[in-house]
């Protein structure tokens, strides 16, 4: 089985492994993506486990018999050496846990990989070796490694617009901790939220494979809504398609949603937030276009539209009641 094979090369790369080893793994991984995902699954129960995190202390266990006597650490990584008991009763837990949904694709990158990062209210585009780019959006994290067989994104947080070059030798795939999102070139929007992923395609064709091993194919005009229990696919029309883009040109586009909705938009970029204080106004339509950094055009057209009064505390916290 492939997680029991994940599960091997984890714990043998735990300890020194010579070059040799270290190919075979490379190889073992690169052979198929269903390898990293279960590499990774089987690396993070390690590096979870109370044997790693005592490693310090622990004393290290005799090479196996099959191991070369002196041998090189594995390069890029700390080198983790359990005890006897400890290789033999982490092995079941490692076989458990390669077999569940919230996988790290960005940590199996034997090489190592690029950590692309925004704070709150800031965008940036990061360019990749193969062509393609990626925009973050505020308060995002993602690592981002690019092989010679894959190209793969441990999606952390926040919000990106992938612009893939296409390269059918080598998928791009977009680890979502829920599901994960294959494509060979094309363009899409994901967000992170607490409970939800959003994924919406702009441009071409993409795969989404569910935790449990389900696919569903999402063309462009559409947007799918990824939860641990379920993926649901609905069309877009073009006024909300550039809605979910919106943010790239530096703008967000509200379009009847309510001001507790709205308000949590703005939030996004600004350091202190906008508060609702009064319950009765928070299901107001708003509609509108307003700069991301421009929050007090926003609360400007409130009080024009509906007469709703903001008061400014010292520390920069706004907060709107009912006029």
């Amino acid at each position: 089985m492939i997680a029991d094979e994940a599960a091997h090369w984890v714990v043998r790369l735990s300890g020194e492994v010579d070059s040799n080893e270290r190919e075979q793994a490379e190889a073992w991984i690169d052979a198929d993506p269903r390898h990293a995902v279960a590499f990774v699954a089987a690396e993070t129960a390690w590096e979870a486990s109370p044997h790693a995190r005592l490693r310090d202390v622990l004393a290290p266990a005799p090479a196996p018999a099959t191991a070369p006597a002196s041998a090189s650490a594995m390069a890029a990584r700390t080198t983790v050496k359990p005890t006897i008991m400890s290789r033999r009763s982490l092995g079941l837990s490692l076989l458990a846990a390669s077999t569940v949904g919230a996988v790290s694709l960005g940590r199996v990158f034997l090489a190592g990989s690029d950590r692309h990062e925004t704070r709150r209210g800031q965008q940036s585009v990061a360019r990749l070796t193969d062509g393609s780019s990626i925009a973050l959006n505020t308060d995002t994290r993602l690592d981002v490694s690019v092989g010679s067989k894959r190209r793969l994104v441990n999606f952390i947080e926040g919000e990106a617009l992938f612009t893939i070059a296409r390269d059918e030798a080598r998928p791009f795939i977009v680890d979502l901790g829920n599901a994960r999102v294959e494509v060979l070139g094309t363009a899409f929007n994901i967000r992170k939220r607490t409970d939800v992923v959003e994924l919406t395609v702009t441009h071409g064709l993409v795969s989404v494979i569910a935790a449990d091993g389900r696919s569903t194919r999402v063309s462009a005009g559409k947007t799918t809504l990824i939860r641990p229990d379920v993926v649901a696919t609905t069309d877009l029309d073009e006024t909300l398609l550039r809605q979910r883009v919106a943010w790239q040109d530096g703008y967000i586009e509200l379009n009847d949603e309510t001001l507790d909705q709205a308000v949590a938009e703005f939030n996004r970029y600004r350091d202190q937030p906008i508060l609702i204080g009064d319950p009765r106004i928070a299901s107001l339509a708003i509609a509108g276009r307003f700069g991301v950094h421009d929050s007090d055009a926003f609360v400007t057209a409130l009080h024009a539209s509906f007469a709703i009064t903001a008061e400014h505390t010292t520390d920069g916290v706004v907060v709107l009641r009912a006029g």
